[in-house]
């Protein structure tokens, strides 16, 4: 099977943004420019697990890895506070989970 990153990455977005606004959060485009700043990393990270790649351990590892950077970068453009983009992008990287598990 295959993953639709575009269509995954809006949903991200969405979720993400939803989240911070629930927050009382102002984000403008910074959580579409951040996610599209780890895009090419993400996809790749997702369509090695669908592709049976890597393990759904080494997938969680690198999810991981990859939220810090997400959130590191949330957070120095200081789109909201830590814990409110900590919610955030777990919102998001939830959505790329189940995509990829939806694609596997």
């Amino acid at each position: 099977m295959s993953i639709d990153i575009g269509q995954t990455f809006s949903d991200m977005a969405q979720v993400a943004g939803q989240s911070l606004e629930e927050g009382g959060a102002a984000i403008g485009s910074g959580i579409s420019k951040v996610l599209n700043n780890n895009k090419q990393s993400l996809a790749e990270l997702a369509q090695a697990r669908v592709d049976s790649e890597i393990n759904d351990e080494d997938f969680a590892n690198e999810l991981a890895r990859e939220q810090l950077i997400v959130e590191a970068e949330m957070i120095a453009l200081e789109i909201a506070s830590k814990a409110a983009v900590q919610k955030a992008v777990n919102g998001a990287m939830d959505v790329l989970t189940k995509a990829v598990a939806a694609a596997i």
